[in-house]
């Protein structure tokens, strides 16, 4: 149903945001029943994706989006109009009258989190706390950041599993439906900020042994920074990126983030790769 992600012409910014005519959301279905979301760069440099995938009980929402740059004015982003109208529709079309919602995040990051309080009050809804004890507590997983834990839609179960190193709280979430690999901020075509490097380099083996033992088609994260030439970023803040690189990414880059990791060992720096550019911080 619909273009192949990696074929999908994304909103990406203008030269001159105030003549933009561009929708502050993009909605993409990747099927009937998963949704992948952009968020305009001329509301947000961060242009976040955010991922809705509905079950025959309950959907899920990660992530919620950004906050406006200061020169895009104080503007709300419509995500709960936006999420709202689709499950209104998907209901109709499968004769339904309800369904749960819980809004989950990949982390908890301020561009992943902003808009949590448009669902607060929904009827039918969990907003998972973005933050680790939240995040622990909603998925139970008590060994973090070991184990995995699974999230039943109701028909279709997603894997949810552990890799924080960017983030305290940070989860990846796989679904065998579409077997896709949502990464959030720890791969992605991007700048791939380290807060904890030893948190980073254990989660990136974590991926690399599921990515193996599981089916993945795609790695789907939550930004775009990267050019489509190889290992050239677009410039931080950046709010018009012709010729962006295709948002999906595979199951080689997972293990190459992997490799690329173990040969810094307990030396990190920055190291450049065609589709992603691992950045310690610190």
């Amino acid at each position: 149903m619909g273009t192949p992600l990696g074929s999908v012409a994304w909103i990406h910014g203008a030269r001159d945001c105030r003549q933009s005519t561009d929708p502050l959301i993009q909605v993409h279905p990747l099927d009937e029943d998963t949704f992948v979301l952009r968020v305009s760069k001329c509301f947000s440099f961060e242009a976040n994706f955010l991922y809705l995938l509905l079950g025959e009980a309950r959907a899920v929402l990660f992530d919620t989006g950004p906050r406006p740059d200061p020169g895009a004015g104080d503007r709300v982003l419509p995500i709960r109009r936006v999420v709202d109208e689709i499950v209104a529709r998907w209901l109709r079309c499968h004769g339904l009258d309800a369904i749960e919602l819980v809004v989950a995040h990949t982390h908890g990051h301020g561009d992943h989190v902003s808009w949590d309080r448009e669902f607060q009050g929904r009827p039918r809804t969990t907003v998972v706390p973005p933050t680790l004890p939240g995040v622990q507590r909603a998925f139970r997983l008590p060994d973090w950041p070991d184990g995995e834990a699974r999230l039943a839609l109701g028909g279709r179960t997603l894997t949810v599993l552990p890799i924080p190193g960017h983030e305290d709280s940070h989860v990846a979430a796989y679904d065998p439906r579409t077997r896709s690999l949502l990464t959030g901020d720890t791969l992605y075509p991007s700048l791939l900020t380290v807060r904890n490097w030893p948190a980073y380099r254990r989660s990136a083996a974590r991926l690399a042994r599921f990515a193996e033992e599981q089916e993945v088609a795609q790695v789907l994260g939550s930004h775009i920074e990267m050019t489509r030439e190889p290992g050239e970023a677009f410039p931080l803040g950046t709010t018009h990126q012709p010729g962006e690189h295709p948002l999906p990414l595979g199951a080689e880059q997972v293990a190459e983030l992997h490799a690329a990791c173990e040969a810094m060992g307990d030396a990190p720096r920055v190291d450049v790769h065609d589709d992603f550019v691992i950045q310690p911080l610190g």
